[in-house]
């Protein structure tokens, strides 16, 4: 390239810092940004993960799972400046962003560290060869009781399915999910992300469909014991998570037993968000539609 005057490397490097900078500006780090504005409101961070990681076997109550997904989401995917060893996360931050009070979540953050750092996470390694891969979520954590927090370093294994992601991820916003009352039904949103169209296909829709899904696997994502027969599987876990994505995230999903011999083994699994969907009334019930009377001729 022609260049019409000679630049020093002092003037280039500051060009390149420049462009650099600009580059960082444009994509905040919603981890530093929430840790310096007390007036940042959690919820409207997102999520991102690999889909391996979306698509892992693990089981955590609703509250850890709130609290992973919290931290996770103070984390920016394309960034490396991210506070990997110590990430906080306040009683206040979580009490804003989940509806509950602030004992609670002191009660909530305490109960969570333990299984932060003892709960194992299994993967399914896609990289040519057969490989399992288990780590904890966090290497480290503290809940200091009285300044209302938990500080987290991440497990060193599983920060390259949080960072740096470029392809094969799943990113979804932390509003959608909050209101969940079920671990099952995050975990299952979750693998329906991962296989959700891209939205520039679909008309900014969120929506996609799975064919001869495996029940074993499916259940062992989403954590479910063993001792559960298919009736309770059934009904303590695929109905209560087709409830809470009608209700609470307005995602119709429709699932299709398949049957080998006698037995369902597989699923057919389909799903399409549509703001039409009539939310419940508490209680849990969906309004009824008045009934138009014919006038008496």
């Amino acid at each position: 390239m022609w260049m019409p005057f000679a630049m020093s490397d002092k003037e280039l490097q500051e060009i390149l810092a420049r462009a650099q900078a600009n580059k960082q500006a444009q994509a905040k780090n919603t981890n530093k940004e929430a840790s310096e504005n007390p007036l940042h409101n959690l919820a409207d961070n997102s999520v991102t993960k690999s889909n391996a990681l979306a698509r892992a076997y693990y089981r955590f109550p609703i509250v850890e799972k709130r609290c992973m997904e919290a931290l996770i989401s103070k984390l920016h995917p394309l960034r490396k400046d991210n506070d990997l060893q110590q990430i906080t996360l306040h009683a206040y931050e979580y009490s804003q962003a989940f509806g509950v009070s602030k004992e609670a979540a002191y009660r909530d953050l305490q109960t969570a560290v333990s299984s932060l750092i003892r709960t194992v996470i299994t993967i399914n390694q896609n990289n040519g060869v057969s490989e399992i891969l288990e780590f904890t979520v966090m290497s480290t954590a503290r809940y200091r009781k009285k300044e209302g927090f938990v500080q987290c370093a991440f497990n060193p294994f599983i920060v390259p399915h949080l960072i740096g992601l470029r392809e094969k991820f799943t990113s979804y916003p932390l509003q959608k999910v909050v209101s969940f009352q079920s671990s099952y039904t995050w975990r299952f949103y979750e693998i329906l992300a991962s296989w959700a169209m891209d939205k520039k296909d679909s008309n900014g829709k969120f929506i996609g469909w799975v064919k001869s899904q495996p029940v074993d696997e499916l259940r062992s994502m989403l954590g479910v014991p063993d001792s559960y027969s298919w009736g309770m599987f059934q009904k303590k876990v695929l109905d209560v998570i087709t409830r809470e994505l009608r209700e609470k995230a307005k995602i119709a999903l429709f699932i299709e037993n398949i049957k080998t011999v006698r037995k369902i083994t597989h699923l057919n699994i389909s799903f399409i968000e549509d703001d039409q969907i009539e939310m419940a009334l508490e209680g849990g019930k969906t309004p009824k539609k008045k009934r138009v009377r014919k006038p008496k001729t």
